[in-house]
């Protein structure tokens, strides 16, 4: 009787796992059972099961807006108890290569600042540039999500995994001055385009979330972009799925 209820509590909840490219949620949507699509606001939505546990795969697409509407959207129509955004990041540390993983303990928001007043003709200079009052608010991870999803990942993968503050805004940085300037501000571990929206509305609706990202290019090395490491991430987390 004691097993039954535990099955029965594992498949009533429900996780949102989001990624904003297809490559991003291709394999997670492979593996589950059951599937059905639904399309919301032209945003997608996919329902199945994986090992006995209800999922609802995101595709939230590019950037900070998306990410916040299609989280807006999957917490008010699917009512999941963890939410995860995962996907490809750029290091942010020399450290940190491509392929190795990053658990977001914390979010912060790298592409809002406030700029001082110059006159025509006295150009723009981005390092005298100061955080605004969106980039000071740090968004944080369920903290029980963080230490189950370091504990699972440490133990089934061959990748280094970091976990800290994952940078998040509308800006693709190749400039290695630049991503030194933003690493000595915020101490992020890396950059991504979506998790900042994920986590502000996660944290105003008060659903654990909890954003992992696998590291696909490494501009201060000039380790060049690779989105197939997508996949590896989606296939770890669909090992740990049962850990949640």
């Amino acid at each position: 009787m004691d097993n039954m209820k535990l099955e029965n509590n594992k498949a009533s909840k429900i996780i949102l796992i989001q990624g904003a490219m297809e490559i991003e949620i291709q394999y997670i949507v492979d593996s589950l059972s059951e599937k059905s699509i639904r399309k919301i606001a032209e945003y997608e939505f996919y329902e199945g099961t994986i090992k006995n546990t209800k999922i609802v795969v995101s595709k939230t697409l590019v950037g900070t807006v998306n990410a916040t509407i299609a989280t807006s959207i999957g917490i008010t129509n699917f009512n999941p108890d963890i939410v995860i955004n995962q996907g490809i990041a750029g290091s942010h540390r020399e450290d940190i290569h491509t392929g190795d993983i990053v658990i977001g303990e914390k979010c912060c928001n790298i592409n809002s600042y406030k700029m001082p007043i110059k006159s025509k003709g006295q150009g723009s200079n981005p390092f005298e540039w100061e955080l605004n009052k969106r980039a000071k608010e740090i968004q944080y991870a369920d903290s029980q999500l963080v230490n189950t999803v370091e504990k699972s990942l440490i133990s089934n993968c061959k990748s280094k995994v970091y976990k800290g503050t994952l940078g998040s805004g509308d800006v693709f940085n190749r400039e290695y001055d630049r991503i030194i300037w933003i690493n000595n501000i915020f101490d992020n571990l890396c950059e991504d385009m979506e998790s900042i929206g994920t986590y502000s509305v996660c944290n105003r609706f008060k659903v654990p979330c909890i954003g992992v990202r696998i590291i696909s290019n490494n501009e201060l090395l000039l380790e060049e972009l690779n989105k197939e490491k997508a996949i590896e991430l989606q296939k770890l987390l669909v090992n740990i799925l049962e850990d949640f």
